[in-house]
Protein backbone atom coordinates (compact mmCIF):
# COMPACT_ATOMS: atom_id res chain seq x y z
CA UNK A 1 0.00 0.00 0.00
CA UNK A 2 1.36 3.80 -1.03
CA UNK A 3 2.83 5.52 2.35
CA UNK A 4 2.12 9.34 2.99
CA UNK A 5 4.64 11.72 4.05
CA UNK A 6 2.17 12.92 6.09
CA UNK A 7 -1.14 11.79 7.93
CA UNK A 8 -3.56 14.17 9.87
CA UNK A 9 -5.31 12.72 13.01
CA UNK A 10 -7.91 14.74 13.90
CA UNK A 11 -8.35 13.90 17.99
CA UNK A 12 -10.92 16.84 18.65
CA UNK A 13 -12.78 19.53 16.34
CA UNK A 14 -13.21 21.24 19.09
CA UNK A 15 -11.39 24.44 20.17
CA UNK A 16 -10.90 26.99 23.19
CA UNK A 17 -10.67 30.00 20.95
CA UNK A 18 -12.57 31.46 17.53
CA UNK A 19 -9.68 32.88 15.81
CA UNK A 20 -11.09 34.94 12.71
CA UNK A 21 -8.71 33.46 10.25
CA UNK A 22 -10.22 30.25 10.88
CA UNK A 23 -12.82 28.73 9.19
CA UNK A 24 -14.40 26.71 11.64
CA UNK A 25 -16.40 23.93 10.74
CA UNK A 26 -20.54 23.29 10.56
CA UNK A 27 -19.43 19.54 12.04
CA UNK A 28 -20.85 18.18 15.16
CA UNK A 29 -18.54 19.14 17.79
CA UNK A 30 -16.37 15.26 18.93
CA UNK A 31 -13.30 14.19 20.70
CA UNK A 32 -12.00 11.26 18.92
CA UNK A 33 -11.56 8.38 21.87
CA UNK A 34 -8.41 7.19 22.94
CA UNK A 35 -9.67 3.37 22.41
CA UNK A 36 -10.95 5.02 18.34
CA UNK A 37 -7.26 6.81 17.91
CA UNK A 38 -5.61 3.79 18.78
CA UNK A 39 -7.64 1.72 16.20
CA UNK A 40 -6.57 4.69 13.72
CA UNK A 41 -3.16 4.35 14.50
CA UNK A 42 -3.75 0.54 14.13
CA UNK A 43 -5.01 0.66 10.39
CA UNK A 44 -2.06 3.57 9.46
CA UNK A 45 0.89 3.00 11.50
CA UNK A 46 2.29 1.49 8.62
CA UNK A 47 1.63 3.47 5.65
CA UNK A 48 2.37 6.91 7.39
CA UNK A 49 5.81 8.77 8.02
CA UNK A 50 5.08 11.35 10.10
CA UNK A 51 1.89 12.22 11.78
CA UNK A 52 0.23 15.24 13.22
CA UNK A 53 -2.53 15.25 15.77
CA UNK A 54 -4.70 18.21 14.03
CA UNK A 55 -7.19 19.46 11.51
CA UNK A 56 -9.49 21.40 13.34
CA UNK A 57 -9.91 22.13 17.10
CA UNK A 58 -7.03 22.23 19.95
CA UNK A 59 -5.31 19.09 20.54
CA UNK A 60 -3.99 19.75 24.18
CA UNK A 61 -7.70 20.47 24.90
CA UNK A 62 -8.56 16.85 24.43
CA UNK A 63 -9.46 15.40 27.82
CA UNK A 64 -7.37 12.29 27.12
CA UNK A 65 -4.28 14.02 26.12
CA UNK A 66 -1.79 12.05 28.32
CA UNK A 67 -3.02 8.87 27.22
CA UNK A 68 -3.37 9.75 23.19
CA UNK A 69 0.25 10.85 23.44
CA UNK A 70 1.24 7.57 25.42
CA UNK A 71 -0.83 5.46 22.80
CA UNK A 72 1.60 7.09 19.79
CA UNK A 73 4.66 6.07 22.16
CA UNK A 74 3.57 2.73 21.91
CA UNK A 75 3.58 2.34 18.12
CA UNK A 76 7.03 4.43 17.91
CA UNK A 77 5.23 7.50 16.83
CA UNK A 78 6.60 10.85 17.43
CA UNK A 79 3.86 13.40 16.67
CA UNK A 80 3.38 16.50 15.58
CA UNK A 81 1.23 19.18 17.39
CA UNK A 82 -0.22 22.24 16.36
CA UNK A 83 -1.37 24.66 19.02
CA UNK A 84 -2.83 28.25 19.90
CA UNK A 85 -0.24 27.97 22.79
CA UNK A 86 -2.70 28.76 25.73
CA UNK A 87 -2.55 25.28 26.78
CA UNK A 88 0.67 24.84 27.02
CA UNK A 89 1.50 25.77 30.96
CA UNK A 90 -0.55 23.02 31.34
CA UNK A 91 0.82 20.36 28.95
CA UNK A 92 4.60 21.16 28.56
CA UNK A 93 5.41 18.35 30.79
CA UNK A 94 3.24 15.84 29.18
CA UNK A 95 4.35 16.72 25.72
CA UNK A 96 8.37 16.87 26.23
CA UNK A 97 7.80 13.47 28.45
CA UNK A 98 6.16 11.81 25.40
CA UNK A 99 9.07 12.79 23.23
CA UNK A 100 7.03 14.80 21.02
CA UNK A 101 8.96 15.80 17.34
CA UNK A 102 7.54 19.56 16.46
CA UNK A 103 4.88 21.60 18.67
CA UNK A 104 3.76 24.57 16.19
CA UNK A 105 2.49 27.20 17.80
CA UNK A 106 0.37 29.85 16.12
CA UNK A 107 1.14 33.38 17.78
CA UNK A 108 -1.16 35.02 15.53
CA UNK A 109 -3.84 33.04 17.37
CA UNK A 110 -3.71 36.27 20.21
CA UNK A 111 -4.31 39.28 17.37
CA UNK A 112 -6.99 36.98 16.45
CA UNK A 113 -8.84 36.34 19.74
CA UNK A 114 -10.83 38.55 21.89
CA UNK A 115 -8.43 36.70 24.81
CA UNK A 116 -8.80 38.21 28.74
CA UNK A 117 -5.06 37.19 29.82
CA UNK A 118 -2.48 39.41 28.69
CA UNK A 119 -0.15 39.36 25.42
CA UNK A 120 2.94 39.75 27.54
CA UNK A 121 0.87 36.70 29.67
CA UNK A 122 0.23 34.36 26.96
CA UNK A 123 3.64 34.86 25.10
CA UNK A 124 5.41 34.46 28.75
CA UNK A 125 3.75 30.74 28.74
CA UNK A 126 4.96 30.27 25.11
CA UNK A 127 8.75 31.31 25.83
CA UNK A 128 8.37 29.26 29.33
CA UNK A 129 7.54 26.14 26.88
CA UNK A 130 10.37 27.21 24.75
CA UNK A 131 12.95 26.65 27.55
CA UNK A 132 11.54 23.54 29.04
CA UNK A 133 12.30 22.42 25.68
CA UNK A 134 15.83 23.33 25.05
CA UNK A 135 17.89 20.17 24.78
CA UNK A 136 15.37 17.72 24.32
CA UNK A 137 14.09 16.06 21.00
CA UNK A 138 11.13 18.28 20.63
CA UNK A 139 11.80 20.83 17.85
CA UNK A 140 8.97 24.51 18.63
CA UNK A 141 8.27 26.35 16.16
CA UNK A 142 6.79 30.27 16.85
CA UNK A 143 4.90 30.94 13.85
CA UNK A 144 3.73 33.77 12.62
CA UNK A 145 1.30 32.92 9.23
CA UNK A 146 0.23 36.91 9.19
CA UNK A 147 3.39 38.19 8.31
CA UNK A 148 3.76 41.61 6.30
CA UNK A 149 6.50 44.04 6.03
CA UNK A 150 3.94 46.47 7.34
CA UNK A 151 3.46 44.95 10.69
CA UNK A 152 7.01 45.16 11.47
CA UNK A 153 7.48 48.10 10.89
CA UNK A 154 4.71 49.51 13.07
CA UNK A 155 6.15 48.92 16.47
CA UNK A 156 2.60 49.18 17.72
CA UNK A 157 1.42 45.85 15.68
CA UNK A 158 1.41 42.83 17.41
CA UNK A 159 3.94 41.12 14.99
CA UNK A 160 6.32 43.54 16.52
CA UNK A 161 5.33 43.36 20.15
CA UNK A 162 5.50 39.22 19.67
CA UNK A 163 9.19 39.42 17.77
CA UNK A 164 10.16 42.30 20.73
CA UNK A 165 9.02 39.90 23.57
CA UNK A 166 10.63 36.61 22.05
CA UNK A 167 14.10 38.87 21.55
CA UNK A 168 13.97 39.40 25.00
CA UNK A 169 12.51 36.65 26.92
CA UNK A 170 14.85 34.17 24.97
CA UNK A 171 17.84 36.45 25.39
CA UNK A 172 18.10 36.98 21.16
CA UNK A 173 20.10 40.02 19.56
CA UNK A 174 19.00 42.43 17.41
CA UNK A 175 20.01 40.56 14.60
CA UNK A 176 16.66 39.00 14.66
CA UNK A 177 15.48 42.11 12.13
CA UNK A 178 17.71 41.29 10.03
CA UNK A 179 16.88 37.12 9.80
CA UNK A 180 13.69 38.56 9.30
CA UNK A 181 13.90 40.63 6.75
CA UNK A 182 15.98 37.74 5.19
CA UNK A 183 13.21 35.52 5.19
CA UNK A 184 10.72 38.06 4.20
CA UNK A 185 12.62 37.99 0.64
CA UNK A 186 13.00 34.10 0.65
CA UNK A 187 9.44 34.61 1.22
CA UNK A 188 9.06 36.21 -2.37
CA UNK A 189 10.83 32.51 -3.74
CA UNK A 190 8.61 29.87 -1.33
CA UNK A 191 5.23 29.64 -0.12
CA UNK A 192 6.73 29.99 3.74
CA UNK A 193 10.08 29.59 5.78
CA UNK A 194 11.80 29.50 9.24
CA UNK A 195 14.76 30.18 10.56
CA UNK A 196 16.37 29.09 13.90
CA UNK A 197 16.31 31.30 17.30
CA UNK A 198 18.23 28.86 19.19
CA UNK A 199 18.71 25.29 19.24
CA UNK A 200 15.76 23.74 18.58
CA UNK A 201 13.37 26.96 18.71
CA UNK A 202 12.31 28.36 15.19
CA UNK A 203 10.23 31.29 14.10
CA UNK A 204 7.94 30.48 10.82
CA UNK A 205 6.86 33.01 8.73
CA UNK A 206 4.47 33.08 5.71
CA UNK A 207 1.60 35.42 4.75
CA UNK A 208 -2.17 35.16 4.97
CA UNK A 209 -3.74 32.25 2.84
CA UNK A 210 -7.58 32.50 2.10
CA UNK A 211 -9.33 29.14 3.59
CA UNK A 212 -11.06 26.95 0.53
CA UNK A 213 -14.92 27.05 0.81
CA UNK A 214 -17.38 26.08 -1.53
CA UNK A 215 -19.41 29.19 -1.66
CA UNK A 216 -16.31 30.80 -3.07
CA UNK A 217 -15.71 28.07 -5.40
CA UNK A 218 -15.99 28.54 -9.36
CA UNK A 219 -17.18 24.93 -9.41
CA UNK A 220 -15.21 24.46 -12.86
CA UNK A 221 -12.11 22.22 -13.59
CA UNK A 222 -9.38 24.69 -13.17
CA UNK A 223 -5.42 24.79 -13.24
CA UNK A 224 -4.09 23.29 -10.24
CA UNK A 225 -1.48 21.25 -8.11
CA UNK A 226 -1.85 19.63 -4.81
CA UNK A 227 0.30 17.00 -2.72
CA UNK A 228 -2.97 15.73 -1.20
CA UNK A 229 -3.76 12.16 -1.84
CA UNK A 230 0.01 12.18 -2.74
CA UNK A 231 2.09 12.82 0.14
CA UNK A 232 -0.66 12.70 2.61
CA UNK A 233 -4.97 12.45 3.58
CA UNK A 234 -6.70 13.32 6.60
CA UNK A 235 -8.70 11.45 9.07
CA UNK A 236 -11.53 13.65 10.69
CA UNK A 237 -12.45 12.96 14.66
CA UNK A 238 -15.56 10.73 13.62
CA UNK A 239 -12.80 8.70 11.49
CA UNK A 240 -14.04 10.29 7.92
CA UNK A 241 -11.20 9.75 5.26
CA UNK A 242 -9.97 13.49 3.47
CA UNK A 243 -7.90 14.09 0.64
CA UNK A 244 -5.73 16.94 2.90
CA UNK A 245 -6.24 18.82 6.31
CA UNK A 246 -7.75 21.99 4.46
CA UNK A 247 -10.73 20.40 3.83
CA UNK A 248 -12.42 21.49 7.57
CA UNK A 249 -16.14 20.40 6.72
CA UNK A 250 -15.07 17.13 4.88
CA UNK A 251 -17.00 17.60 2.05
CA UNK A 252 -14.30 15.51 0.10
CA UNK A 253 -15.60 12.52 2.07
CA UNK A 254 -13.64 9.54 0.82
CA UNK A 255 -14.90 6.83 3.35
CA UNK A 256 -14.60 6.40 6.74
CA UNK A 257 -12.22 4.29 8.56
CA UNK A 258 -14.40 3.08 10.98
CA UNK A 259 -16.30 1.19 8.37
CA UNK A 260 -14.47 0.98 5.68
CA UNK A 261 -10.99 -0.43 4.62
CA UNK A 262 -8.38 1.99 4.71
CA UNK A 263 -6.94 0.62 1.66
CA UNK A 264 -10.36 0.70 -0.81
CA UNK A 265 -10.46 4.03 0.41
CA UNK A 266 -7.50 5.14 -1.00
CA UNK A 267 -7.86 4.12 -3.90
CA UNK A 268 -11.74 4.59 -4.21
CA UNK A 269 -13.05 6.54 -7.55
CA UNK A 270 -13.17 9.29 -5.73
CA UNK A 271 -9.71 9.79 -4.54
CA UNK A 272 -8.33 8.76 -7.68
CA UNK A 273 -10.11 11.12 -9.41
CA UNK A 274 -8.69 13.82 -7.65
CA UNK A 275 -5.50 12.44 -8.12
CA UNK A 276 -5.45 11.85 -11.42
CA UNK A 277 -6.41 15.45 -11.85
CA UNK A 278 -3.79 16.69 -10.30
CA UNK A 279 -1.30 14.73 -11.63
CA UNK A 280 -2.32 16.61 -15.22
CA UNK A 281 -2.58 19.91 -12.85
CA UNK A 282 -5.98 20.14 -12.94
CA UNK A 283 -8.17 21.05 -9.73
CA UNK A 284 -11.22 18.82 -10.48
CA UNK A 285 -12.79 19.14 -7.00
CA UNK A 286 -15.07 22.44 -6.45
CA UNK A 287 -13.23 22.94 -2.83
CA UNK A 288 -10.14 22.32 -4.23
CA UNK A 289 -10.55 25.10 -6.54
CA UNK A 290 -11.36 27.86 -4.20
CA UNK A 291 -7.91 26.91 -2.37
CA UNK A 292 -5.78 29.73 -1.42
CA UNK A 293 -3.22 27.61 -0.51
CA UNK A 294 -3.11 25.57 -3.82
CA UNK A 295 -3.57 28.97 -5.58
CA UNK A 296 -0.57 30.50 -3.85
CA UNK A 297 2.00 27.11 -4.53
CA UNK A 298 1.54 28.07 -8.03
CA UNK A 299 3.14 31.43 -7.52
CA UNK A 300 6.28 29.70 -6.87
CA UNK A 301 5.88 26.27 -9.68
CA UNK A 302 5.73 27.20 -13.40
CA UNK A 303 2.98 24.77 -14.04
Amino acid sequence: MKKYKKIYIEITNICNLNCTFCPGHKRALKEMSAENFKYVLDKTHNIGENFYLHLMGEPTAHSQFDKILKICSSYGIRPNITTNGTLLAKQADIILSHDVRNVSVSLHSFEANSITRSLQNYLGDITNFCKKALGSRTVVELRLWNMSRESLADKDSFNYQICEFLRENLCLGSEIYDRINETFFAMEQNRKKNFRLKENIFLGMSEQFSWPSLETSPNEVCKGFCYGLRNQIAILSDGTVVPCCLDADGNMTLGNIFKDDIENIINSTRAKSIYDGFTNHKAVEPLCQSCGYMKKYLQFKKI
